[in-house]
């Protein structure tokens, strides 16, 4: 079968993010090429069976973003991935692939080799053809990946009346959205927590517009990180880098996930990156030296028992929503048990999760210390809490496990 180029079916603009769909199925090289054909900002350059013919196309084609599946013949998409990089590296590429065990860990190796992001496809062509979500999720990761500014921090997908916050007292309303940096220097005092101070003004600008908070001189007891989108890569990165100083804490990670990853993810961390990772779960007392990565369809909290003991709680998915794990939710706990003893870490990701949590830290007086934008995929997790005023640096992820050992280590810059 040769490759058809879908330029004919495209809204092509200097602008748009032209995309590869690499699938050995005509079906799903169809739906998916349709689907972003449609959508402005998106230009489809041509769609491919198999690794092969991709790697031929290049880089003549030039894409900004493949669509990469992984079981194709030929050559698949684990075997084409490295090439793809070698010979495309302005291309990211977003690998699709199926829910199964055997798929999320092809995923998860992908992953490591290079690839930015996933899309967990549906198990059938008609579940592909008729999920919503799927189409939905698809075109805002192209577009947010292809570096399209609207997506990065776009609001969450529309949900039912939104439950309760189980760190809110009963009979006290949330906490309104982050005001804009210059409107947060003594914002009203956080919902649902102990008498808090106000955010410390921002200092002033450091960091290419950016104002910065001040460092607390606490030293951390305990480490959380979020990120989305890009941040398997940057969470390597990072925890690499803060080896040295990892047996001071526990490390508490909510990366947005489905379920089946979760365990997969840890066990990569541990096994390939020789971290002491494994899968949160419910009661697991926060022991210093061990990385406990949220799974997936739930909520990791972090909780006090009445003897003093710092342990691991789940809450159920409906508690916050869509994201599940949420970052927000992760560093509110954060916030309300550890105060200025935390140290958070937001990552690369699509969204605004984490800004919510990142205010109650602020409040407290813990640093909170992001990536940023040059080196992040898609900089919508970080972006919002820096441009809210709650940063107190931006750097790369190398950069930042550098920072966050100098703080362990009990060293303020």
């Amino acid at each position: 079968m040769v490759a058809v180029p879908q330029r004919q079916m495209s809204m092509p603009s200097a602008r748009a993010v032209r995309v590869a769909v690499v699938d050995d199925s005509v079906v799903v090289r169809g739906l998916l090429s349709k689907w972003l054909s449609e959508t402005t900002g998106i230009e489809v350059v041509g769609t491919y069976r198999s690794g092969r013919e991709i790697i031929d196309a290049l880089p003549g084609c030039a894409p900004r973003i493949i669509l990469l599946d992984l079981d194709m013949p030929d050559m698949d998409g684990i075997t084409a991935l490295p090439l793809i990089l070698a010979k495309s590296p302005q291309s990211r590429v977003i690998v699709v692939s199926s829910l199964s065990v055997h798929g999320a860990e092809l995923t998860m190796r992908s992953l490591m080799k290079g690839a930015t992001d996933y899309l967990p496809k549906p198990s059938n062509h008609r579940e592909v053809s008729t999920s919503a979500d799927f189409r939905q999720a698809l075109i805002a990761k192209v577009l947010a990946v292809g570096g399209v500014r609207a997506l990065m921090r776009a609001p969450a997908p529309a949900q039912p009346a939104r439950p309760v916050n189980p760190f809110t007292r009963p009979g006290i309303p949330p906490s309104p959205p982050p005001a804009p940096a210059q409107r947060l220097a003594n914002p009203a005092p956080a919902t649902g927590f102990r008498a808090a101070q106000p955010v410390p003004a921002p200092t002033a600008d450091r960091a290419g517009g950016i104002a910065l908070r001040p460092f607390d001189r606490h030293r951390p007891k305990l480490v959380v990180i979020g990120a989305s989108t890009g941040g398997p890569q940057a969470l390597v990165a990072l925890l690499a880098k803060m080896k040295p100083a990892l047996a001071r804490v526990p490390v508490v990670i909510a990366q947005h996930m489905p379920p089946i990853f979760g365990s997969i993810f840890a066990t990569h961390l541990k096994q390939h990156a020789g971290l002491p990772a494994t899968e949160a779960a419910d009661g697991k007392p926060l022991v210093p030296g061990t990385i406990y990565l949220a799974p997936g369809g739930c909520h990791t909290v972090v909780r006090k028992k009445p003897d003093g003991q710092s342990v691991i709680a789940m809450l159920p998915s409906e508690a916050r929503g869509p994201w599940r794990p949420s970052i927000d939710l992760l560093f509110s706990s954060a916030a309300e048990v550890f105060g200025n003893e935390a140290l958070a870490i937001a990552l690369t990701g699509m969204g605004r999760d984490g800004t919510e949590g990142a205010m109650h830290l602020a409040r407290r007086g813990a640093n909170v210390v992001v990536q940023d934008e040059v080196s992040s995929v898609v900089w919508g997790i970080p972006g919002s809490i820096a441009e809210a005023g709650l940063a107190n640096a931006l750097l790369p992820p190398e950069k930042l496990g550098e920072l966050a050992v100098s703080l362990l280590e009990g060293h303020t810059p």
